[in-house]
Formats: C-alpha cells, sequence, structure tokens
C-alpha cells in the first residue's frame, strides 16, 4: 500500500510506511489557531503561520497587465494590495524534529514574524528543533533564523543548496546588484553568517536525502538554487 500528496508551496511530501526510533520531541497531535496539523502516516506535519503582509501582484506577474490582474482579483472579492501569508513546516519524523523555512523574523514588519510564537503554542520549542531546510534565501524564508543578529534554533544545523548559498551569501554577488536588489542579500547574510560562523550550516548539492524520510529536489528558476523537500514515511 502506498501513499502520497503534496502539500503547500514549501514541501512536497510522498508516503510510504516505515519504523523510526522514538523522537526526542514527542508528536503532539492537537490544533488551534496559528498552526494547522496532519499525519502523513507515521510522520506529523504542522503548518507554522508566520503572519501575513501586503503584496502587490502586478510588481511580480510578468506577462500579464495590470487591468487583467485587477479584473482577475476582483473575481475573487480582492483588489491590489494582496495580504500574502507566510509559513513554515515542522515535520516531525519521530526520530527528528525538521523545520522547513523559517518566516520572515523581523525582516518584513510588524505583521509577521509570528512563527517561533506559534511554534510554541504548537507544543514544541526552538531548543527541539534538529534540522532546518531552506527552500530559498529570501528574506521571508529565512528571516526568522535570527533575532536581534542571534541564533534563534540553537541546536539545529541548517541546510540549503550550496548554489542557493553560493548566490546569496556572495558579496561580490550583492556589490554586482542594483541598488533595489541589494536588500535581498543583506537579508541572507544577516539571517544565514551567524549559523556559518558557528558552524551550523551544512549546504548540499543535488537531490540528495537528508535526514530519513527527507530529501532534497533541485528545483531552480524562483532563485538560483531554489529546492523543495519531499518527505516520506
Amino acid at each position: 500500500m502506498r501513499k502520497k500528496g503534496v502539500y503547500g508551496a514549501a514541501a512536497a511530501m510522498a508516503l510510504t510506511f516505515g519504523v523510526s526510533a522514538p523522537a526526542s520531541a514527542p508528536q503532539q497531535k492537537t490544533q488551534a489557531p496559528g498552526y494547522y496539523r496532519m499525519m502523513l502516516e507515521d510522520f506529523e506535519i504542522t503548518a507554522l503561520s508566520d503572519g501575513t503582509f501586503p503584496m502587490n501582484a502586478a510588481e511580480l506577474l510578468t506577462k500579464v497587465t495590470p487591468k487583467q490582474i485587477d479584473a482577475d482579483l476582483a473575481r475573487s472579492f480582492l483588489k491590489e494590495p494582496v495580504e500574502g501569508s507566510v509559513n513554515g513546516f515542522l515535520v516531525n519524523t519521530g526520530s527528528k524534529l525538521v523545520l522547513i523555512d523559517t518566516g520572515a523574523g523581523a525582516f518584513f514588519g510588524p505583521t509577521v514574524g509570528k512563527l517561533l510564537a506559534n511554534l510554541k503554542a504548537s507544543g514544541y520549542q526552538q531548543e527541539q528543533v534538529d534540522e532546518i531546510y531552506i527552500t530559498h534565501m529570501h528574506g521571508d524564508h529565512v528571516g526568522g533564523l535570527v533575532s536581534d543578529g542571534k541564533i534563534v534554533f540553537p541546536n539545529a544545523t541548517v541546510r540549503a543548496s550550496q548554489r542557493e548559498a553560493d548566490y546569496w551569501l556572495s558579496r561580490t554577488n550583492m556589490d554586482a546588484a542594483p541598488k533595489e536588489g541589494k536588500e535581498g542579500f543583506e537579508f541572507a547574510m544577516k539571517a544565514l553568517n551567524p549559523y556559518v560562523s558557528s558552524g551550523k550550516f551544512k549546504p548540499f548539492n543535488g537531490d540528495v536525502e537528508l535526514v530519513p524520510g527527507v530529501k532534497a529536489m533541485a528545483t531552480p528558476g524562483h532563485t538560483p538554487g531554489h529546492s523543495v523537500y519531499v518527505v516520506e514515511s
């Protein structure tokens, strides 16, 4: 018997049966506002809300006119700016506690940066997180790694593709970027460099299993080293 499923933009998740050792962070199996929890066979998946922020679709979408965007939004009773949701995904495999993306932290203003509070509300502590997998290094995915320049997840190893790290953590690339593009590099460096300097950042190359049941899959395009994570129980 085999079940497969896809969960959210941050992680693709497929299921097969397996056995894992007891976790130091027991599964919680509860629900409340701020997080949504589901079981995928032996794995517990918790979607953690980091909050929302206003964003203009016309500034993000290509090959479509602002008039067309306004018409499409109106059909869903929406208008510019659109409220965009920021989320992270906590995967408890039974032996490892893995966080996929960390939200915006303090990078995107006061309406986001709630992921850590919702992680605690869901029954976990940041010290219990074993691994953190970054889909890409935009500020709304890595900002929660740090608070006031300090590491938020002291016992976690942070993973992202080598190609993504080579691009966003390069001062040469930042210096060559246009003025409006430099902030993205600054966000990535602020979030990742404390983990790099403490030996807690471990990049990977290509498609590789990172812990039993969780595999990285290269999906470049949105950023040079974008990845999704396939989860199998």
